[in-house]
C-alpha cells in the first residue's frame, strides 16, 4: 500500500478538533504491539528541501536525520524518556523535564524508561515550553504508532500546534493585553489524520480555524496501525511576511537516519482567514500571519485508547533564504 499525496486544496473547517464528553480509557498492554506482517513501502518521493539543507551526517540525539540546519544559538528540546519509568497525568509537569507538561482531559502518558511512551485519553495535550523563552522557526520530530481509538476517526489523529500561547481553553479571562484569553490560542496546526488525510490549518482565536488545506495519503486508505511513522512538523518564516508549513514522513523506523519525504506543505501568504468579526475581538486582521516567536508547541490527540511515541525532539532551525 503506497503512500500518495493528492492535494484537495482548502476545504471547510467543519471537522476542526472538538471537545467531546470523556470516555473511559481501557488499559492497554505493557509493550508496543508487534509490527504488521508486511511493512508498508515508503512515501512517494517529493522534491528536495528548497535550501539550507544540512550535511548528510547531521542527526539529532536519537540518530534521526535533520532536514534543516540548527539555528545559531537555537533552542532545542529532547524527550527524556530513556530512564526513570513514570506515569504522568493531566496538570502534571514531568519531574525530569521542566519543559514538558500535560494539559487536556482524562489522559495519561506512561513513560517506560526505554525511550518509548504510551499515550491514552480523551483529550490529549502535551505542552512544550518554558516561561520567558520562545520558539520561532522549528523542526519537530517524533515517531508515533497508531493502535486504537475510542470513537470516530474523522477528526482524530496525530496533531501538532506551533507558534502558540496558553489560550486553548474556554472562559472569559483576560490576557496581559486585556483581550479575551482565547486570543492567545492562535497556532499553525498540523494533523496526520487516522482517516488517511494530512490537514494543515491556522487557528487565530480558540477555537476558530481557517479553512483546511488537505491531502489524501495511503492511496485513500486509513493511516495504518501498529506501524512506527516518523513525523516532522516544520514551521518557518519566509521573506515578504510569509510563513511556510511542511509535513514530512519516514516509514523506515529511523533506519540510517530515516528516509524522509515531504508529503504536504502550505505557504501562508495572506487571505487565509477567519471571520472578520471574530478577528476584531483580538485586534488582528482576519488573515493575520503568525510571524512572531511564541512560548509553546503542543502535541495533541482526541479519543485515544492507545498510541505510542518515541524519539521526540524540537530544534530551532535556519530557514531557507
Amino acid at each position: 500500500m503506497a503512500l500518495v499525496a493528492s492535494c484537495s486544496g482548502p476545504v471547510s473547517s467543519g471537522d476542526a478538533p472538538s471537545q467531546e464528553e470523556p470516555v473511559p480509557v481501557e488499559p492497554p498492554d505493557v509493550e508496543p504491539p508487534p509490527p504488521p506482517e508486511e511493512p508498508l513501502p515508503p512515501p512517494v518521493p517529493s522534491e528536495p528541501v528548497d535550501g539550507g539543507t544540512p550535511a548528510a551526517d547531521d542527526h539529532d540525539d536519537f540518530g534521526t536525520r535533520n532536514l534543516y540546519p540548527t539555528a545559531l544559538q537555537g533552542r532545542r528540546w529532547v524527550a527524556r524518556w530513556n530512564e526513570h519509568p513514570r506515569t504522568l497525568k493531566v496538570a502534571q509537569q514531568d519531574p525530569y523535564d521542566p519543559e514538558f507538561q500535560l494539559r487536556g482531559v482524562e489522559h495519561t502518558l506512561e513513560i517506560l524508561g526505554d525511550g518509548t511512551a504510551r499515550s491514552s485519553g480523551e483529550m490529549i495535550r502535551y505542552y512544550i515550553g518554558t516561561p520567558g523563552k520562545t520558539w520561532l522557526n522549528t523542526e519537530l520530530t517524533v515517531y508515533a504508532m497508531r493502535v486504537s481509538e475510542s470513537g470516530a476517526t474523522g477528526s482524530a489523529g496525530f496533531e501538532f500546534q506551533t507558534r502558540t500561547r496558553d489560550g486553548h481553553h474556554e472562559g472569559s479571562t483576560r490576557n496581559a493585553e486585556g483581550l479575551d484569553q482565547r486570543c492567545d490560542g492562535h497556532a499553525y496546526s498540523f494533523s496526520l489524520r487516522f482517516d488517511g488525510r494530512a490537514v494543515l490549518q491556522k487557528e487565530l482565536k480558540h477555537p476558530t480555524y481557517t479553512s483546511q488545506v488537505t491531502k489524501s495519503l495511503w492511496e485513500g486508505n486509513p493511516l495504518p496501525r501498529y506501524t512506527w511513522v516518523g513525523i516532522k512538523v516544520i514551521t518557518y518564516n519566509l521573506p515578504r511576511n510569509r510563513v511556510k508549513q511542511e509535513l514530512w514522513l519516514d516509514l523506515t523506523d529511523g533506519e540510517d537516519g530515516g528516509s524522509w519525504h515531504k508529503v504536504h506543505e502550505h505557504t501562508d501568504a495572506g487571505g487565509w482567514s477567519i471571520p472578520p468579526l471574530v478577528a476584531a475581538t483580538c485586534r488582528i486582521a482576519a488573515d493575520e500571519r503568525l510571524t512572531r516567536p511564541e512560548p509553546l508547541i503542543i502535541l495533541r490527540g482526541h479519543g485515544i485508547r492507545e498510541q505510542w511515541l518515541k524519539k521526540a525532539t524540537i530544534r530551532e532551525i535556519q530557514p531557507p533564504r
